[in-house]
């Protein structure tokens, strides 16, 4: 069974400059300025931080996921010389690209793997999937409380807000 934990430790372990060109070699950047025109997220107004950038450096949250958002941004630079904004400026220019350009480029890139002679991929002419779930903790803001609530126990709410996630995999 897949160690999520190693798995994630695996990937952090390789440097940078190869996750970097895995992520050019998967996700070209004419595929990025694709799905910014289909959702309309092509035209911004911020020349230092282009649409196209902020797909990759939202993407690079997850490749570099122990780093801060400004040691991803350096590891990024390579793409777009410069000086290093602020850590709420790159909040900003997130919540400004919104999600539905990363859903429009996950629908053009994602794929399922397995095929029928890989191992373990199949059962009796049918994919095998596996279904997991686990609990994040998310910002402690009035919006994120009324959508997702708190945990409680007997004697206080919790801290933060807490997000509930459901993950379908195919195996093999």
């Amino acid at each position: 069974m897949i160690n999520l934990h190693q798995e994630t430790a695996a990937v952090a372990a390789w440097p940078t400059d190869e996750r970097l060109r895995a992520l050019q070699r998967i996700i070209p950047r004419a595929r990025v300025d694709d799905a910014l025109a289909q959702t309309g997220r092509d035209r911004t107004h911020c020349r230092r931080l282009p649409g196209w950038f902020m797909v990759w450096f939202m993407i690079a949250l997850g490749l570099f996921s122990r780093d801060a958002y400004r040691q991803i941004f350096r590891c990024l630079q390579v793409f777009r010389p410069g000086g290093i904004p602020g850590r709420s400026t790159l909040c900003e220019a997130r919540k400004r690209l919104g999600v539905a350009p990363l859903r429009a480029l996950a629908a053009q890139v994602v794929a399922l793997l397995g095929r029928p002679e890989t191992p373990g991929a199949f059962y009796r002419g049918m994919r095998t999937m596996a279904i997991d779930g686990f609990v994040l903790n998310v910002a402690d803001t009035p919006a994120n409380e009324r959508a997702f609530g708190r945990p409680g126990s007997g004697r206080a709410p919790g801290a933060f807000p807490q997000v509930r996630v459901l993950a379908l995999c195919e195996t093999g």
